[in-house]
């Protein structure tokens, strides 16, 4: 018989009641109950004896243990308010995008009111004790206690209510494995000074001893692959994947500032050779509010030393990049970018007229690109290159929600000097593919068993937007029409999949890029569920509304319908021809105009005056004739072929301009 109530509820012990145990924690505005049921030891005699577990176990948290921890909590209480007083955070927990809307309100839902509140008693016990002692103890130089300040920042992510035991690598976890506050139901806490075990005070240091030692002596890892392709004899004596090289330059004297790079006026106009970031993504990675965290302890060794900069009870964030919910309601979107274009724009200029901007993209979204893209070219640089290279990191769906993208895209900019050459987003399509595909083999080349899909994608973009932004403003889908870097995106989103889809017709390669999406969405379907289209779309700039406020679908019973191209003619029926710009649009129209008993003729709409052909149109008339969703379609649209072009060959050759589209023309 079942005697415990269902998932994250409880059963009253006085009542028998069954609970929502988060209800029950919201009421009590504190933290959740907890308790320790075992602990994990190493015996050396078992591991010497090769015992199963290499000579660790787990014991059951006894009396003895509870008795410590009481003691340890005693103390806590007997010394928070007296010689510990100044070295433990006080300050509530604000309201902000990962306090209160990613993982709910952890401040109401979970009871983690104040900073303090995330730590347990004996671990503020041992925190308060840590910090004092690197404040107070001895006479060493002052740069001596940063360094050690450092190691305290990753104990603390060690060692709190957000640190976890994960069971498939059996090991614990710090806080921010994931980058969030979403509170844990496996907490676990490590020894202080033990020799052995992950998250102790001991690991927490090893970080900080190896990057003083690589500031004196430098080195950088050669791959094994790399130097195969050089010295193959040299390479034989390498057993791992890679070796580190002493190149001998010891690292000199840095000056650090702390500020916001929508203002750099301490740096003189056209001085700089270089600079290179890795700026904040959309709303990716909140770094302020993640921050604060490590803020509000650090701040208690440091706001003497330094007032202007730790004097204030959290991180700054009204200058902060991204684009936060909690703190721009109305326009995340666009705040973020209004800051971002700001800090390029000081970038540009600080920068010598021959300088160069680096900085690095791994988001697999497209939105964060539209707003990164759109504020560097606003702000006059153009992608000078891309360079993929191999990620240390995992940046798409892996361990903990991380993402697995192998390859980082280098982003090298420079200023733009001359404006834009015009050209036509056809002949920069077929000139991206052809550069890609040559990018593609010499990767491939030197991955065994090909490079993953994701990874593929992020190469390509860089590729086109490399092309894309040296012509930023003048890449035109038809004369007199330029293509959006939203537009743009979903087009390089095109080009990725052409490789990939077999035994379906490509769309024209010259259509617009949201009807080329469209139309390999829907395929040869007339209808397709929500859920379809949405994952289909997933990954793009484009959502299902982007289809149905253009009039190509219209939704019923959670399934999108294409709309029958006699009802998109009939909509055109009496307005001026000279807005029928979309080349999608002129085809359906053409096309509605052809079925049997449609009333309209499609030759009065070419022969319109104040009618454009799109260069897409007949290769669109020719591809939806092959591949419409249905016969009647099909039939309607051989018609407007053979109307189409025997409306083409009755004009009069004209002299005319040299025109981006010649090799589209009738």
């Amino acid at each position: 018989m079942q005697t415990f109530p269902k998932r994250s509820n409880y059963a009253c012990a006085a009542c028998g009641t069954v609970q929502d145990v988060l209800a029950t924690v919201k009421a009590s505005g504190k933290t959740g109950p907890m308790a320790a049921y075992a602990v994990q030891g190493y015996a050396p005699k078992r591991d010497e004896a090769r015992k199963p577990y290499n000579g660790r176990f787990f014991a059951p948290f006894d009396e003895k243990l509870a008795r410590q921890y009481d003691a340890a909590s005693a103390e806590w209480e007997a010394r928070k308010d007296a010689d510990l007083r100044d070295y433990w955070p006080r300050s509530a927990v604000p309201y902000g995008f990962m306090t209160g809307i990613a993982n709910g309100d952890i401040r109401e839902g979970h009871g983690f009111t104040h900073w303090w509140t995330m730590f347990n008693p004996r671990q503020l016990l041992v925190h308060a004790q840590l910090l004092k002692a690197i404040v107070e103890v001895g006479n060493y130089d002052w740069t001596v206690r940063e360094y050690v300040l450092g190691a305290f920042q990753q104990y603390l992510r060690n060692q709190c209510l957000f640190s976890f035991w994960n069971p498939q690598r059996d090991t614990p976890e710090p806080m921010f494995s994931n980058n969030n506050y979403h509170p844990k139901s496996t907490v676990v806490e490590n020894c202080v000074f033990p020799a052995l075990g992950r998250g102790n005070w001991a690991s927490s240091v090893e970080g900080i001893l190896e990057g003083r030692d690589w500031a004196i002596d430098p080195w950088e890892a050669v791959s094994a692959e790399a130097l195969r392709r050089k010295d193959n004899a040299l390479a034989g004596e390498i057993s791992g994947k890679s070796e580190k090289v002493f190149p001998g330059d010891p690292v000199g004297d840095v000056t650090v500032f702390q500020g916001s790079s929508t203002d750099l006026a301490r740096i003189e106009a056209g001085s700089l050779d270089l600079v290179i970031t890795d700026p904040p993504f959309g709303g990716l990675l909140h770094y302020s509010e993640l921050a604060d965290f490590f803020y509000v302890w650090l701040r208690l060794a440091l706001k003497g030393k330094y007032p202007e900069y730790f004097s204030a009870d959290y991180t700054p964030k009204s200058l902060e990049a991204v684009a936060n919910k909690a703190r721009e309601p109305e326009d995340p979107d666009g705040f973020y970018q209004r800051l971002l274009t700001q800090c390029w724009r000081e970038a540009h200029r600080i920068l010598k007229p021959g300088g160069i901007l680096a900085f690095t993209f791994h988001h697999s979204e497209d939105e964060p690109w539209v707003a990164v893209l759109e504020s560097l070219f606003d702000a006059g640089f153009y992608l000078e290159a891309t360079y993929p290279i191999r990620s240390d990191e995992t940046k798409g769906e892996g361990e903990f929600g991380s993402k697995t993208i192998e390859y980082d895209i280098i982003h090298v900019c420079r200023k733009r000097t001359e404006e834009p050459k015009p050209v036509s987003w056809g002949r920069m399509r077929r000139e991206v593919m052809a550069d890609v595909r040559q990018l593609q083999a010499m990767l491939e080349n030197h991955a065994k068993e090909g490079l993953p899909a994701a990874d593929l994608q992020v190469i390509r973009r860089g590729k086109a937007l490399e092309y894309f932004s040296r012509h930023y403003g003048k890449v035109y889908v038809d004369e007199g029409r330029t293509i959006s870097v939203k537009d743009a995106l979903v087009g390089i989103n095109q080009l990725i999949e052409d490789g990939s889809t077999k035994g379906e017709e490509a769309p024209p390669p010259h259509c617009e890029p949201m009807t080329r999406l469209f139309l390999r969405t829907f395929g040869r379907k007339g209808e397709l569920p929500r859920d379809q289209v949405q994952k289909f779309l997933r990954g793009t700039t484009a959502t299902p509304d982007d289809f149905v406020e253009r009039g190509w679908v219209y939704e019923k019973s959670k399934v999108y319908y294409r709309t029958p191209p006699l009802t998109v003619a009939q909509g055109w029926v009496g307005k001026h021809r000279r807005r029928l710009t979309s080349d999608l649009d002129q085809a359906l129209v053409l096309i509605g105009a052809c079925f049997d008993g449609s009333g309209i003729n499609a030759s009065d709409t070419l022969k319109n005056e104040n009618f454009k052909p799109h260069v897409a149109l007949k290769p669109l008339l020719e591809w939806l004739y092959r591949n419409g969703p249905d016969q009647a379609t099909r039939n309607a649209a051989s018609r407007a072929v053979s109307i189409y072009n025997a409306w083409a060959a009755s004009q009069a050759v004209k002299p005319t301009q040299g025109s981006l589209f010649e090799e589209y023309e009738l």
